[in-house]
């Protein structure tokens, strides 16, 4: 018996929604918000559960093994709409009339109708304003979970009318641990891994298919052109996308923080031997310690601007002058 079970790190969404599980107060519509890959999906499919279970103790525990929570593992409960969009694509309002139809109807089986929206800050203008009017109006026997990573995208009038729960990045060692448990990865790998996803379990499994030595190689030959004067690798950067540019950005965050490590007298926490005797390594050691923490914020800076509305293009172009401005270059 479980309820909301197999959340990690997630104390505070856990204690809150299982608290109204058992008091019997749930709200119209929900916004879970917070980084990608932590777990919101997982929460709400869990959360659902626990709402819908026919077989539900007095603690409100889930059976996991009646109809309802099988086909809600499934995807196939005929009182469940869930709205996953392709990635970069928008929720277009078909995909919201479609949700206001089936939350109209009478629930089939569960007294319960349920409806789930991924990436929901991708709504077009029209589907959000669809949305709103079912908040609005929202019929009694219905709950309504939106599931954002950019909840400054959403109309403020839709999220005012949810209960906002929010969902935060793990630590990197309970990540890591995520990580072991769902791949063949060594101790070392998984670290490397959730450190450069921040915490995010879920995005550090997709950079399972990504060789990460090469990754890793590239950076590295990146930023020895940089000091050797040779700002054109950055041109073709900008073509790979936003989120190869971000991680891109926090793998040389972690190169930096390790040299500093290195400058300490301490251990390397995240990178191997090689990148140790490397030149490119070498060089920043012998750099000021206070100018490889410049470094740092400016790179911290410059991933905070891409995360906005910055041109990618613009952020090719100042990163090799903000690394040889910081540092000892130049």
């Amino acid at each position: 018996m479980i309820l909301l079970g197999g959340i990690k790190g997630q104390d505070n969404a856990v204690k809150y929604l299982s608290n109204c599980v058992k008091s019997g107060r749930i709200a119209g519509s929900f916004l879970f918000s917070g980084p990608e890959g932590i777990g919101r999906a997982l929460t709400a499919k869990s959360f659902i559960k626990a709402l819908m279970c026919r077989k539900k103790t007095e603690e409100n525990s889930t059976c996991e093994g009646c109809f309802t929570c099988a086909k809600i593992d499934k995807g196939t409960h005929p009182d469940i709409v869930w709205i996953k969009p392709e990635k970069n694509k928008n929720i277009k309002i078909e995909e919201i009339r479609k949700v206001k139809e089936v939350l109209s109807l009478k629930p089939y089986t569960a007294g319960l109708s349920v409806c789930i929206v991924e990436d929901a800050h991708m709504m077009t203008q029209s589907a959000a304003n669809a949305l709103l009017k079912i908040l609005e109006e929202p019929p009694k026997t219905a709950v309504l979970i939106l599931i954002t990573s950019r909840k400054e995208l959403l109309l403020q009038t839709v999220v005012s009318r949810c209960s906002e729960v929010r969902f935060s990045c793990l630590s990197v060692e309970l990540a890591k641990g995520i990580i072991l448990e769902k791949s063949n990865l060594t101790e070392s790998e998984a670290y490397f891994l959730a450190c450069l996803a921040q915490g995010s379990p879920g995005k550090a499994l997709e950079m399972m298919n990504e060789d990460i030595g090469e990754r890793k190689s590239e950076c590295l030959a990146m930023l020895e052109q940089i000091i050797d004067e040779d700002s054109s690798v950055c041109l073709d950067w900008p073509k790979e996308g936003k989120d190869y540019l971000m991680e891109d950005i926090e793998m040389m965050i972690m190169f930096f923080r390790d040299v500093v490590m290195g400058k300490e007298g301490l251990k390397s926490s995240v990178f191997d031997r090689n990148v140790l005797e490397s030149k490119i390594y070498q060089f920043f050691k012998k750099c000021g310690i206070n100018e490889i923490y410049r470094t740092i914020e400016k790179l911290i800076d410059i991933k905070r601007a891409l995360a906005g509305n910055v041109n990618p293009k613009l952020v090719a172009q100042i990163l090799p002058e903000s690394i040889k401005t910081a540092s000892c270059v130049g």
